[in-house]
């Protein structure tokens, strides 16, 4: 007779519905818009891995932040299973080999911790920013690195224009402080897009553009 072969490691789908708090409707449906790779097969049965349990809480995560499931769809289309370990276990890293710049990335925001109390990016836009430059060779550590540096510089030139703009308007309570927020990222965004067109040239770092 044959041995019966072993249960691979992972958790059932009943299982992983109970660790998760999520009903098994749920999950097979997050499968089926994409947002959950497939489970193993094993035989007739099928098994989570701790991948998808991660991803069923970053899904939960940004459901309670209020984002609906198109749009967790779209923060998530480009970090796949795989990636989302990649930025895991560089946060993980970072928060034992590098605490400063973990510090340096709570106080400005960006990292937070999970429903475990484990350091977790908690800006989605960061999280894909991250993940697409892992994809193109960029360790997520150095983009963490680089992102904590940044900011430190950045915030206090962003506290001064906002005080300046302040002044100039008179500092009237009324005033839609969210919207000059946004301007001020608008034209940020615009400035540091147009610089990267002169220092990216053709995507190769450093190139200097053509004369």
């Amino acid at each position: 007779m044959k041995p019966l072969s072993p249960r691979p490691a992972g958790y059932t789908i009943e299982e992983l519905s109970t660790i998760v708090g999520m009903s098994a409707r749920n999950i097979r449906a997050h499968q089926t818009r994409g947002l959950l790779a497939p489970p193993v097969r094993h035989g007739r049965s099928a098994y989570y891995g701790p991948a998808h349990l991660r991803r069923l809480r970053r899904i939960t995560m940004l459901q309670k932040q209020g984002f609906n499931l198109v749009s967790i769809a779209a923060i998530l289309g480009t970090t796949t299973v795989d990636g989302a370990e990649r930025l895991e276990a560089a946060i993980a890293d970072l928060a034992r080999d590098q605490p400063a710049v973990a510090r340096c990335l709570e106080r400005h925001g960006v990292l937070g911790k999970d429903d475990e109390g484990a350091p977790a990016v908690v800006r989605p836009s960061v999280s894909r920013a991250v993940a697409e430059l892992a994809g193109a060779g960029i360790p997520p550590v150095m983009a963490l690195r680089f992102l904590g540096q940044f900011m430190d510089r950045v915030a206090p030139l962003a506290g001064e224009q906002l005080a300046a703009l302040k002044v100039q308007t008179g500092g009237a309570a009324a005033a839609p402080w969210p919207c000059f927020a946004e301007l001020l990222v608008s034209a940020f965004r615009t400035t540091v897009e147009n610089a990267a067109e002169v220092t990216f040239v053709d995507g190769e770092p450093g190139t200097p553009p053509p004369r």
